[in-house]
């Protein structure tokens, strides 16, 4: 099992959302995953955007513990770079925050973060980076409103994320002013094979419940 994170240099203009649901491919050079980037820069009519990039290459690796791999790729007008976390024996969380107490307060922009442990976080060589390592951004809101419905619910970009069932989960919350953290709360969870856990972080100005449902990753589309 693997996960998938693009980086991008043009934050907050360019933001990308998902997955949607854990990224699978196999480990034979056969029958690689396919990455197609088609970025355009929009132009005054359809017919005038231009590229930006566009590109189709295959992603293959294998090997018996967790681990990132890191590759770049170079366009005629830009440059991707990608981060690809291999994961072994997985399971996919589904990640869902509500506000049940207090509110967001005006002003402040809000940082959702989470990152995995695992076996392999406890048997690293020096020429492995470990999938712990990496913070996966969930939300980031930038100079914009924390986004939060009527019922309280928060619109994560990304809400699904895939773990070793063997490690922990560490979600995290930063409220920041500015580039100033004025506070951070973070809760772990154990993942599991099915069901659901529930957590509370505390704020201070409000409380906000932390849903995870767990699930084997399934190969069927």
């Amino acid at each position: 099992m693997r996960w998938l994170r693009i980086r991008h240099l043009l934050d907050p203009y360019f933001v990308l959302e998902g997955p949607t649901r854990a990224v699978m491919f196999s480990d034979v050079l056969s029958d690689p995953l396919i990455i197609e980037v088609d970025l355009k820069v929009k132009g005054a009519t359809e017919s005038e955007d231009g590229y930006l990039s566009f590109l189709v290459s295959p992603l293959t690796c294998s090997g018996m513990l967790s681990r990132v791999f890191k590759c770049a790729y170079t366009t005629k007008h830009s440059r991707l770079e990608f981060s690809l976390g291999h994961i072994v024996s997985s399971v996919e969380a589904t990640i869902f925050v509500r506000v049940i107490d207090g509110s967001w307060p005006h002003g402040l922009h809000g940082l959702f973060t989470v990152s995995t442990t695992g076996f392999s976080d406890r048997n690293t060589t020096k020429y492995s980076a470990v999938v712990g390592h990496e913070r996966i951004a969930l939300l980031d809101s930038g100079g914009q409103e924390v986004p939060i419905a009527g019922d309280g619910k928060i619109k994560l970009s990304r809400n699904v994320i895939s773990t070793e069932n063997c490690g922990e989960v560490i979600f995290q919350v930063k409220a920041l002013e500015g580039d100033i953290k004025v506070v951070e709360k973070d809760t772990i969870f154990h993942p599991l094979e099915a069901s659901k856990s529930i957590s509370e972080l505390d704020m201070g100005f409000c409380k906000m419940e932390v849903t995870v449902f767990w699930s084997r990753v399934s190969c069927n589309p």
